[in-house]
């Protein structure tokens, strides 16, 4: 996978170009419609730290570098909002791609797909990748997935340094299940 700074960047380019990363025959599975307010808020109480620190710090020097590191701090922030609409995931003839923000891509081909249903699940942890139990990958959306594939065969999954992991399931979040379900399906069989 790329590094951060360049998947970021990425993300704030297609924000200019007003395009979202989908393939031309893809459909986009949108995750983030229940977290994305809590981004924004983030980002609006960020011109705050900058108000204190011009109040709070007198070294003129020390001011200059603490605003520098705001501004690149809130443009990197900016940029990973940028990825909660342009990185959604997707389902086109070259497989299903899972995302997690800049922080996960996995690609699983079409063949390698035996069914997907809608399916809630609860998990202990937050949000984000997970395995909550064997042969198991949950990219999860406020502690919860509700779409479930199952695959054909193992596949092997790299979670940086987290190392990899074995699944033949995996679980995610979609904003809409049901058209969720509906587009891979419809890609399932279109692939057939």
């Amino acid at each position: 996978m790329e590094g951060q700074p360049l998947i970021l960047a990425r993300a704030l380019a297609l924000v200019l170009r007003r395009r979202t990363d989908v393939p031309p025959d893809g459909v986009a599975i949108h995750y983030s419609r229940t977290i994305r307010p809590m981004f924004w808020v983030m980002l609006a109480v960020n011109p705050v730290d900058i108000v204190l620190v011009e109040v709070v710090v007198k070294s003129v020097p020390v001011r200059i570098a603490l605003l520098v590191l705001e501004v690149i701090g809130a443009l990197a922030f900016l940029a990973l909002v940028a990825t909660l609409y342009k990185y959604p995931h997707s389902v086109s003839r070259e497989g299903l791609r899972v995302r997690y923000l800049s922080f996960f891509d996995h690609r699983i081909p079409l063949a390698s797909i035996d069914s997907v249903r809608q399916a809630s699940r609860s998990l202990k942890t937050r949000g984000g990748v997970s395995v909550p139990e064997d042969g198991v990958l949950a990219v999860g959306i406020s502690q919860a997935t509700n779409l479930s594939v199952t695959l054909r065969e193992p596949q092997r999954v790299d979670l940086g340094r987290k190392a990899g992991v074995e699944i033949t399931q995996l679980d995610l979040w979609a904003d809409d299940p049901r058209a969720a379900v509906a587009a891979i399906r419809d890609q399932l069989s279109a692939s057939v």
